[in-house]
């Protein structure tokens, strides 16, 4: 009986030994994991995303329709750049509230995201924003530029990105932009990626990253989003 004991003993830590080779194999084998010999194994072939898409509408009303748009961003960008019908906010680091900004006197430290706004109303209507999005290390930004209509409806965003950790140029820049007509219909789109010196890039020798955004098509939505202080504002500018 005793012997019948022993002989179970000795075959539960044959198995006990055997699973703890099988363990050291496994750990082994991850710790020298080859990356070149992973990636080796995966489709060499190039898949654009949405992002890089080319679309026109070659009618003569969507045509129309993207030359009045580009009409108007013009005519928001000279607002803006004459500091005119313009507001300017700023959301640093570990707070909720947005607060007034001036290149000038406002610190840059601790920048998460800043907004230039045109809001235009009367004969030309509409709201104009451009949002920025910082990195603390400076590897990389985000600008998302908003144009709406007087209805509040989006017809036209851009999107920016550059950054130096693409692989295939010292700087690397994206430039996209979208345009939609009256009924939410995107009737253009455009893509380009280039360098500091606008020479243009390969997109498939270049590292870029594709960020979660939402464009937020209506305009409601958007101040919701960001709760700008424009009542506040003009309160103080009136008192």
């Amino acid at each position: 009986m005793k012997f019948c004991k022993f002989i179970s003993f000795l075959f539960l830590l044959l198995l006990v030994q055997e699973n703890v080779k099988a363990q050291d194999v496994d750990t082994v084998n991850y710790l020298n994991y080859n990356e070149e010999t992973f990636y080796e194994d995966e489709s060499e072939d190039y898949q654009p995303s949405d992002e890089e898409l080319i679309l026109q509408d070659e009618s003569d009303q969507a045509r129309e329709f993207v030359l009045k748009t580009e009409d108007l961003l013009n005519y928001a960008l000279s607002l803006e750049e004459n500091d005119s019908l313009t507001f300017r906010y700023a959301l640093y680091k570990n707070s909720e509230t947005l607060v007034e900004f001036n290149k000038q006197v406002s610190s840059f430290d601790d920048l998460e995201k800043r907004f230039d706004i045109v809001k235009s109303s009367g004969d030309y209507n509409f709201f104009y924003c451009k949002e920025y999005i910082y990195n603390q290390n400076k590897a990389w930004d985000f600008i998302y530029e908003r144009l709406y209509d007087e209805t509040g409806k989006l017809i036209l965003f851009i999107r920016h990105y550059n950054t130096y950790n693409s692989a295939c140029a010292e700087v690397a820049l994206e430039r996209s932009e979208y345009y939609w007509n009256a009924e939410g219909t995107l009737i253009r789109k455009t893509y380009e990626i280039f360098d500091s010196n606008n020479n243009p890039l390969n997109i498939e020798e270049c590292w870029m990253e594709r960020e979660f955004y939402d464009k937020v098509m209506n305009l409601s939505d958007f101040q919701l989003l960001y709760s700008f202080p424009f009542e506040e504002e003009n309160m103080q500018t009136n008192e």
